[in-house]
């Protein structure tokens, strides 16, 4: 029986965590984790890998970074990315609908790999997000989470991965900002368009009433 993410194998171990991470003399974010199937006996297999949901696959193809990879779309605010294939292992491509548990392809190491993983990627409203947190998690659940999630009052001078998500659900209602985790003057003049529209008090400042509002989402505006 295999696992959330391998076909004939139920265990895995994470070989590189989400964050930030130091390669080739510089530093950078990984938007994902690695993963590889492990046997019984400990040992790391190269194995089939399998779809984390239901969704469309948006991308199938290869490039220099991601090898042979895919993305699937699971709703409108939530997608999962899976890299570095086994060349010619592939088994999907764009449009395709595939169930959980559906056969992606076989890991590799194709791409900016040093040896055979998956590497897997989850964005929420465009925004990469830590996996693991989500491994034991059905991702119609996740949203539910990220709705009911109490978020602390911003107001401008703010900075950290709250405000990146604040800025984030802005664009998401058609606001032209850059995402970039700092409360400015054009987060808090983007955030009063947004209050206004939605007829509660432009204070500029993201309150309950404001966080309510902002996680209506079904597409983008």
């Amino acid at each position: 029986m295999g696992s959330r993410f391998f076909k004939n194998y139920a265990g895995y171990k994470i070989t590189y965590p989400f964050g930030k991470r130091e390669i080739l003399g510089r530093t950078e974010h990984h938007t994902g984790v690695d993963l590889v199937a492990v046997a019984e006996n400990g040992g790391a297999l190269s194995d089939w890998v399998c779809a984390f949901d239901a969704g469309e696959v948006i991308e199938a193809g290869f490039n220099s970074r991601s090898g042979y990879y895919c993305k699937i779309k699971h709703d409108e605010t939530l997608s999962t990315l899976y890299c570095h294939f086994k060349k010619d292992t592939l088994k999907v491509k764009k449009g395709d609908l595939v169930e959980r548990g559906a056969v992606l392809g076989f890991m590799g190491s194709t791409g900016r790999s040093t040896g055979a993983h998956l590497h897997l990627g989850i964005s929420l409203f465009g925004e990469w997000v830590d996996p693991e947190k989500y491994f034991n998690k059905d991702l119609s659940e996740v949203n539910k989470l990220i709705l009911t999630h109490e978020r602390r009052v911003l107001r401008r001078g703010a900075v950290g991965d709250e405000v990146r998500l604040l800025q984030t659900l802005l664009s998401f209602h058609g606001a032209e900002l850059s995402a970039d985790s700092s409360f400015g003057p054009a987060t808090e003049k983007a955030l009063v368009a947004f209050q206004k529209s939605r007829d509660i008090e432009s204070d500029g400042i993201a309150g309950p009433a404001t966080w309510q509002e902002l996680m209506k989402i079904t597409k983008r505006s």
